[in-house]
């Protein structure tokens, strides 16, 4: 006999879907005394028909509940089902029903009798209630943002409503059935190879409240938006700049990281510039010479450094016509020197910065607040698997501690980040080579995997190396980065994503250690690697302890 609780008893299934976490953190807390709860019950049968229930639960003497889970701001706009602003290629019920469905016929398949009542309800956790979301289909099978917090006593009112008077057998041979379908049916959810490309979906959409601060464009010309890493800042910037180039001339995008605005410029923001750059291609526009006429590859970093200054004196005034907006990405790392030639370029109507102080790295940079009147900070984290993210935190400025034994065991269910120890410095290209081809072995695409020093690029090995074992790598800024493994430095991977993110070279770190290692861990969208030596690890008792942890 099946005892009551909540299965897996020690955390969730794999899986991408936040969501689906949610819900099992406030299921694990709150399933009513008595009741049995799976989650993600998978079955295959014999046709070749495949299901999977994100959570089926038995509610004792009336039947089964089947929740199909959906994450993000979900509506129903024209009877077509929206989530994050896309249509959805099926709406919630149908799935859950096909499931339903499928898994009735494979008890029956496998000889399972007598079954019990059926009932489909959707949860969306990160949607209120209102009438977009509770008319029609769903209409008294629904859990919304609101109902988490009071679980128990939602599922047990969907219980006497939905299953009251039901066909409930004695026996018990259908709820064995269902627990070995469970336990027979169990793999990780997503190959790795999936799994990326699962994430690459998620993290293009905007939720609700993103979507209701863009909508702010008409009310604050000048703003400021704050937030940590992964809260979609450069989503924003991005889908800003298309709000923008359909309401007149293309706005100016400029951020810091080099890799950042060749990313952009491929994804068809042709304008994108750091903001370096843009202060060379205004000087080269008024025919002023720099470095005695050198081509820009061979300007030093003094040159650099000074062309903002430059192209406010000496371009700027020659310039006939400026654009009408401006958005600043990364913009905790301009120079005052930077935010210079933003101000004397300000003559345009519309300035929105993004920026995150907490990942600023120069102490004499940062943000001119006085430059904007209005500012929004965003805080619901998108990037990184939330495990991941915390584990992170953990190296922030105001951050103390070591990971906790919850934390720990949330980075080892969900296989978010391990530490893989190397012998000695030399052993490590060889040791972040055999994570590259274990990665690729599982099916994720190169162009997925970036490997991150901590250390600059006149101290790495690694990030300006054009192989790692049998892999060709390149920059981050080459043009061929979308079909290659990246091996750089995590600075001038600031401000980029991969799934897959492997850290290492730790000792190359010659200052903020726990500045460089909170920006490259917080790359990753699907899951990351540290390799360090055995020195290394000790040296951070934060990876030691996930090292030490055993899962039970």
């Amino acid at each position: 006999m099946v005892a009551p609780g909540l299965y897996p008893r020690s955390g969730p299934r794999p899986t991408s879907s936040e969501a689906e976490r949610t819900f099992y953190r406030e299921l694990s807390a709150q399933l009513p005394e008595g009741w049995i709860a799976w989650h993600s019950l998978r079955f295959r049968n014999d046709s070749g028909e495949e299901g999977e229930g994100d959570f089926v639960i038995v509610a004792p003497d009336q039947g089964v509940l089947v929740i199909e889970v959906k994450g993000g701001a979900i509506e129903v706009r024209d009877g077509c089902w929206i989530q994050n602003g896309q249509k959805m290629e099926q709406a919630p019920r149908s799935q859950a029903l096909g499931f339903q469905a499928g898994l009735r016929r494979k008890l029956e398949a496998i000889g399972v009798q007598r079954v019990p009542w059926f009932a489909v309800v959707s949860a969306f956790p990160d949607t209120p209630r209102g009438r977009d979301v509770t008319e029609g289909a769903v209409s008294g099978a629904l859990i919304t943002q609101e109902e988490i917090p009071y679980l128990q006593k939602s599922l047990v009112a969907l219980a006497n409503r939905l299953l009251a008077d039901k066909w409930f057998p004695r026996q018990p041979e259908w709820l064995d059935a269902l627990h070995g379908l469970w336990c027979e049916t169990w793999r990780p959810k997503l190959a790795p190879g999936r799994r990326a490309e699962l994430r690459e979906h998620e993290l293009i959409q905007l939720d609700r409240d993103q979507c209701k601060l863009l909508d702010c464009l008409g009310k604050s010309k000048r703003m400021l938006v704050t937030g940590g890493p992964g809260t979609g800042k450069t989503l924003l910037a991005r889908e800003l700049c298309d709000r923008l180039q359909q309401r007149g001339p293309g706005p100016q995008y400029l951020c810091w990281t080099r890799a950042l605005a060749a990313e952009m410029r491929a994804g068809g923001l042709e304008g994108a510039r750091t903001i370096r750059e843009f202060a060379a291609d205004l000087l080269e526009a008024a025919g002023v010479a720099v470095q005695d006429g050198a081509p820009r590859e061979q300007w030093t970093s003094d040159t650099w450094n000074l062309l903002p200054l430059l192209a406010g004196t000496e371009a700027l005034p020659l310039l006939e016509k400026k654009p009408d907006a401006i958005v600043v990405d990364e913009g905790q790392d301009f120079s005052r020197d930077d935010w210079e030639l933003v101000r004397e370029y300000m003559g345009a109507p519309i300035i929105w910065a993004f920026a995150d102080s907490g990942q600023a790295f120069w102490d004499d940079r940062g943000i001119p607040e006085e430059l904007f009147p209005a500012s929004y900070e965003l805080e619901r984290r998108y990037r990184c698997p939330e495990p991941l993210a915390r584990f992170a935190d953990l190296y922030r400025e105001d951050a103390a501690g070591e990971p906790d034994a919850e934390l720990l065991s949330d980075l080892a269910a969900q296989e978010v980040l391990r530490v893989v120890k190397a012998p000695s410095e030399s052993s490590l290209p060889d040791k972040v080579a055999l994570e590259i081809k274990k990665a690729t072995s599982a099916g994720v695409d190169p162009g997925d995997i970036a490997v991150l020093t901590l250390g600059g690029q006149t101290r790495s090995d690694l990030g300006v190396a054009d192989e790692v074992g049998t892999f060709d790598v390149v920059r981050a800024d080459d043009p061929r980065a979308g079909q290659h493994v990246v091996a750089d430095t995590f600075l001038r991977f600031k401000g980029l994503e991969r799934p897959w993110i492997i850290v290492t070279e730790l000792s190359r770190a010659t200052d903020r250690y726990d500045v460089r290692m909170h920006v490259a861990l917080t790359r990753a969208t699907v899951s990351c690697v540290v390799v360090a030596t055995h020195h290394e690890v000790r040296e951070d008792p934060r990876l030691a302890a996930v090292v030490d942890h055993r899962p039970e």
